[in-house]
């Protein structure tokens, strides 16, 4: 099942609850069920729903939404191996941050690769990197929490 492309917006859209300008990945380049990990690619440019003048580019900060739809993403892929649905989560947290750059150029690639390092039940962690040219410059660790039914948890009172 390994073997699944998802090269384009609308592939990945097939994937992810991010629709329209929210869809922030670009590809899917390389994902494993077994390791657990996904690598996607952003282009950068003028155009970025985040693009900022003054810093002349995406903010480094965005890379974590970058990662939760990688991880979205990851998710969507297994839900369609096992035949399923993939399941709604929410990033509960993000530690251990470290950037060397303060916003992605117009032009550059952002390179995300995120692997789980860990579950129990519903809580799901994992280490993302994003690189540009082949240069780490930010990593995190994200901790989620996967539901089945978001929207049950939100009206619950």
């Amino acid at each position: 099942m390994d073997k699944m492309e998802f090269k384009t917006r609308d592939e990945i859209s097939a994937l992810v609850p991010h629709k329209g300008k929210m869809l922030l990945l670009d590809r899917i380049k390389k994902f494993d069920l077994q390791e657990i990990f996904i690598d996607t690619e952003v282009d950068i440019s003028e155009d970025c729903m985040f693009f900022n003048e003054e810093l002349g580019g995406v903010p480094s900060y965005v890379a974590f939404e970058y990662m939760a739809q990688s991880i979205s993403a990851l998710s969507g892929i297994y839900g369609r191996s096992c035949g399923n649905s993939p399941k709604e989560g929410f990033i509960m947290s993000v530690s251990n941050c470290k950037s060397d750059v303060a916003a992605f150029k117009p032009g550059e690639v952002v390179e995300i690769h995120v692997k789980q390092t860990m579950r129990m039940d519903m809580a799901v962690t994992f280490d993302g990197v994003a690189s540009v040219g082949g240069k780490q410059v930010l990593s995190a660790t994200l901790s989620t929490v996967e539901v089945e039914d978001a929207k049950s948890i939100i009206d619950a009172k």
